[in-house]
């Protein structure tokens, strides 16, 4: 079939031929789509995320659009598409949002990371400032935090949802995140 005719089917046949592997379709559609995920990307400017990686989120939900789309539920491709695109790039976006408790989830427990180091380095001053630095983390946090909030952080450590870590304590997911609030804004004052 030549490219002519290929441009005046319907976005729909576009995205069925292109979900069975024709990639001159697929070409059309990306060509009609990336303006859409620039837009809905574009949206999103005040993001914590880059502007060109919510596009690639956005053209990745139009590619999961080409996969899922069926035509004879009567939906035009370009919505359906849109509303791919848009749910991906939400769905990074509150991906970033959420990730901006990495540095405490994906922390190592001050508790044990002495014990699991092994001293592999031979250069003493080395080893007795890292001995220092370890002792000083711990001691901030063991005489800086109360009791309930020192048992948030080991759980949290330990990868625990704020879920998990309510259940196990028996209090709410507000108060495991006031607890970490709290947490957070006393090792800042610590460490400034």
């Amino acid at each position: 079939m030549c490219e002519n005719s290929k441009k005046t089917l319907s976005d729909e046949e576009l995205a069925v031929r292109a979900a069975n592997g024709d990639d001159a379709s697929m070409a059309l559609l990306i060509a009609i789509v990336t303006p859409i995920a620039k837009a809905k990307a574009s949206g999103f400017a005040n993001a914590r995320i880059s502007g060109e990686d919510l596009v690639q989120e956005g053209m990745l939900g139009f590619l999961d659009a080409v996969k899922t789309f069926d035509i004879s539920k009567g939906a035009s491709f370009k919505a359906y598409a849109e509303a791919c695109i848009n749910n991906r790039i939400i769905s990074a976006v509150r991906v970033n949002f959420n990730n901006k408790n990495a540095a405490l989830s994906n922390a190592v427990s001050y508790e044990t990371e002495a014990a699991e180091r092994s001293d592999t380095s031979t250069d003493p001053v080395e080893i007795i400032t890292e001995k220092d630095e370890t002792e000083y983390l711990a001691g901030l946090l063991d005489k800086g935090l109360s009791g309930f909030e020192k048992q948030v952080v080991d759980l949290r450590l330990q990868d625990k949802s704020y879920s998990q870590i309510a259940a196990m304590l028996g209090c709410s997911e507000k108060a495991v995140d006031n607890a970490l609030q709290r947490i957070r804004k006393k090792m800042r004052l610590k460490l400034s």
